[in-house]
């Protein structure tokens, strides 16, 4: 998590200004209260000092966005706000560009994803002080990453790159091996190129891992996909689903 112009990181930023500029920025263009930002960065148990701290931060971050003219932290009397052009935040970027891979082919669904993905460099969040930004914001952050990582899946099956979409796939289910989404398309993707028998694996595996570890049976897509694969039915792929699991990526701080 950092501040970027023309290539070249901004600022040497402690991670408590990094919580600041993050609570700032997820909530672009609107008021975030003194008392979620502390929240952020204390927890339950902040010093006395806090609010005198905040301002500190929001001082030396207005210093650091002086390049950034059309950029402004103004302060407000429940809190502050960061005027700014949504484009200029790889978080925002990378929703529009997912947005905008819904309605698009299956080729420029593919481009546009790949150029969303390419906005994350680690982890969410990773850099801030304290544990509340990264175990909220954060967690969905990531959600938002995967669904997009499965999206991109979707469409390199759709576009017919089934062996492309197995090692993406492969990958993303050895690394997350809960997600019956990622698990359903593998299932299909393997089906197609007449692994059939690799794909009753995926399930079975997929089906042990939330069985031992979640106490639950396969949801309703994975199910589906199993008995196409066992009555060899091609199935139908479709981009925007989401799994009972997955939750609103919304996140306010």
């Amino acid at each position: 998590m950092g501040i970027w112009h023309e290539g070249q990181r901004l600022g040497h930023t402690t991670p408590q200004q990094r919580s600041v500029l993050s609570a700032l920025l997820l909530n672009s263009n609107q008021v975030v209260p003194v008392e979620s930002m502390v929240r952020a960065l204390w927890g339950e148990k902040p010093p006395n000092s806090a609010r005198n701290a905040v301002q500190g931060y929001i001082s030396k971050l207005r210093r650091i966005l002086d390049r950034f003219p059309e950029s402004e932290i103004t302060t407000h009397p429940q809190g502050y706000s960061l005027g700014i052009d949504k484009e200029q935040v790889d978080l925002h970027r990378f929703r529009r560009l997912v947005d905008m891979a819904q309605n698009a082919d299956a080729v420029t669904a593919c481009e546009l994803l790949d150029e969303a993905l390419d906005l994350w460099h680690g982890p969410p969040l990773s850099g801030v002080a304290g544990q509340w930004l990264p175990s909220t914001a954060g967690t969905y952050m990531e959600e938002e990453r995967l669904s997009a990582l499965e999206e991109h899946a979707t469409a390199t099956l759709e576009a017919g790159r089934v062996r492309d979409a197995i090692r993406e796939l492969t990958s993303l289910v050895i690394e997350h091996p809960l997600r019956e989404r990622a698990a359903s398309l593998l299932m299909t993707a393997l089906h197609r190129s007449g692994r059939r028998g690799d794909a009753l694996t995926v399930f079975r595996d997929t089906r042990r891992h939330l069985v031992k570890e979640l106490g639950i049976e396969p949801g309703s897509i994975l199910r589906n996909t199993h008995q196409q694969v066992l009555s060899d039915f091609p199935g139908v792929l479709r981009r925007g689903v989401r799994t009972p699991q997955e939750e609103s990526t919304g996140v306010s701080a």
